[in-house]
C-alpha cells in the first residue's frame, strides 16, 4: 500500500483539533499542528498537549498527557502499540481510520485527565499541582527527577570525556607534525 503522508497529516490533525478545544493552537502549518494549554507549566512556559508533525518518513502524533501517565500508557491498544516510538509518539504512513479511532479515543482520554487535574486552567501550574497529576496517572515525581539528574549527569560526564578525548587528538596530532 503506498504512502500518503498529507491524508494521514489531515485525519491526525483533525484528531488533535477536535480535542483542542479550549487551548492555544501554536502552529498550523502544512507540515505541523501544534497544540499547547492555556496553564503555564512550572518553568514559565504553556504545557504542551500534543503536536502532529509531516517528516520525511512519515507524520508523526505526539500526545504529551501520555508522558507522566503509566495508566494512560497502558490503555493503548496493542495494533497502536506497533505505531508507537518512545513515550508519547505515534508514526504513521497513510490514514487509517481504526487506529486513528484508537488514537481519537486515547486523545479524549488524555484530555480528560488534563481537566481534572486542573492542567488546562489559564495561569500558572505549581509544582505541586502537576507532581499531584502524576501521582494520579500512577508516576511517582520523585522517582522521574532523580532519574532526570542521573540522565543530566550522565549526559555531562559523556560530554567531558568527549571534549577531553578531542583535546588529547588534538594534542597528538600537533605532536605528530613536529
Amino acid at each position: 500500500m503506498p504512502a500518503d503522508f498529507p491524508g494521514a497529516f489531515d485525519g491526525l490533525r483533525e484528531i488533535l483539533k477536535r480535542h483542542a478545544d479550549g487551548m492555544i493552537v501554536q502552529a498550523d502549518t502544512p507540515t505541523e499542528f501544534t497544540v499547547v494549554t492555556r496553564a503555564q507549566a512550572p518553568n514559565g512556559k504553556p504545557m504542551w498537549f500534543g503536536c502532529v508533525s509531516l517528516k520525511k518518513s512519515a507524520v508523526t502524533y505526539h500526545l504529551m498527557p501520555l508522558y507522566f501517565n503509566p495508566k494512560l500508557q497502558a490503555a493503548v491498544p496493542p495494533e497502536l502499540l506497533r505505531r508507537k516510538q518512545g513515550k508519547t509518539c505515534f508514526n504513521f504512513q497513510r490514514p487509517d481510520a481504526a487506529l486513528f479511532a484508537m488514537l481519537d479515543e486515547l486523545t479524549r482520554q488524555g484530555r480528560e485527565g488534563f481537566v481534572r487535574h486542573g492542567l488546562l486552567e489559564v495561569g500558572p501550574v505549581s509544582q505541586d499541582r502537576l507532581a499531584a497529576a502524576m501521582r494520579a496517572g500512577g508516576e511517582d515525581p520523585e522517582a522521574l527527577a532523580r532519574l532526570r539528574r542521573r540522565k543530566g549527569r550522565a549526559a555531562a560526564a559523556k560530554r567531558q570525556s568527549t571534549t577531553r578525548k578531542r583535546l588529547l587528538e588534538k594534542t597528538a596530532q600537533k605532536a605528530r607534525r613536529r
